[in-house]
């Protein structure tokens, strides 16, 4: 019997690395097969089933009693990628498999609402990221037996504990990220974001050090790759703002996170990262029934809404700002 753990791995997005590490973790000492786009940046993983061929032939890869399990994220970002999930589940079922939905974000399933109910119904079991998925799952009749457990990165906390020295430096380090699509397509959007960020660096340049953390050199999608975003941040700010380089791990993206006092940005796995270390945690973006907005919600980080006039903006990060120093 093996665990085949399915998921958005082996992008180029740390995040979703990130969440694999996690699902590793839970089931340490058992066989596990893991599906993915390209090879995960996780130490230690050389082997992964290609994920187109999972799809076209799940016959080469799922076998009698073993346990298909679509673990971490938010998976229903396309109608063909939730009729893929549904194609495989129902083979998995044919041959009286286990599978299980694990700790996923539930927005987006208005991509394929028929695909998703169907594919709730045949789980085993339905376990959601935050209690935002559990509601409209229940509002939209696509499941009641949803539960809430935590983000597969947030169990990773022994993990951290176990290999992360925290290493915060006598100046106050605060990493930003803002993965928000707009900024590769709309130059508006792009100004309004530089400008917020450089005006702030060079207020508070004497006493904070501020760094770009990217998340992504995303392999299929080229305006997920905020690694190309850090160097207009270090250019609008005239320097200030440091980006990192590309890390080569997760542990490497965990080390980095473990230098910060704060964070603030427009990225999901920032915000869960900033908790996870105790840091002082911020979401600037637009308001709205997202991933975001519902674990800024639920774990009582302030939100600062993108789409105010940028001088409130401004103050409301500086008062945010000052909390911390």
């Amino acid at each position: 019997m093996a665990v085949i753990l399915y998921g958005a791995y082996g992008t180029g997005n740390l995040g979703d690395d990130l969440l694999l590490k996690g699902a590793l973790l839970e089931y340490e000492g058992e066989e596990v097969k893991i599906v993915a786009y390209g090879k995960p940046f996780i130490n230690g993983v050389s082997t992964y089933i290609d994920h187109f061929d999972f799809i076209n032939n799940p016959e080469k890869y799922i076998s009698k009693n073993d346990i298909l399990a679509f673990a971490g994220g938010g998976l229903f970002w396309a109608a063909t990628h939730c009729d893929d999930m549904l194609k495989v589940t129902r083979y998995a079922k044919s041959l009286g498999c286990e599978v299980l939905v694990k700790r996923i974000g539930a927005q987006g399933f208005h991509c394929n609402q028929e695909a998703v109910k169907e594919l709730m119904s045949l789980a085993d079991d339905v376990t959601v990221r935050d209690e935002n998925s559990v509601s409209i799952l229940k509002e939209y009749n696509i499941t009641d037996r949803a539960r809430f457990l935590p983000d597969y990165v947030l169990t990773l906390k022994d993990y951290i504990d176990n290999n992360f020295k925290l290493s915060k430096s006598e100046k106050i380090c605060i990493g930003i990220n803002h993965s928000a699509t707009p900024f590769y397509h709309d130059f508006n959007h792009r100004k309004k974001t530089l400008h917020i960020y450089s005006t702030i660096a060079k207020k508070y340049k004497d006493h904070i050090d501020f760094f770009y953390i990217p998340h992504t050199r995303h392999f299929k999608c080229i305006d997920q790759n905020d690694i190309i975003y850090g160097e207009q941040f270090w250019a609008a700010s005239g320097g200030l703002i440091q980006p990192f380089n590309f890390p080569d791990s997760v542990d490497h993206l965990l080390e980095m996170y473990s230098k910060m006092n704060a964070v603030i940005g427009w990225r999901y796995h920032l915000l869960v990262l900033g908790s996870l270390f105790d840091c002082d945690v911020a979401f600037l973006g637009a308001n709205g029934g997202h991933k975001y907005g519902a674990f800024s919600r639920e774990n009582n980080i302030p939100q600062i809404n993108f789409d105010l006039p940028t001088g409130e903006i401004l103050s409301s990060f500086s008062r945010w700002v000052n909390r911390i120093g």
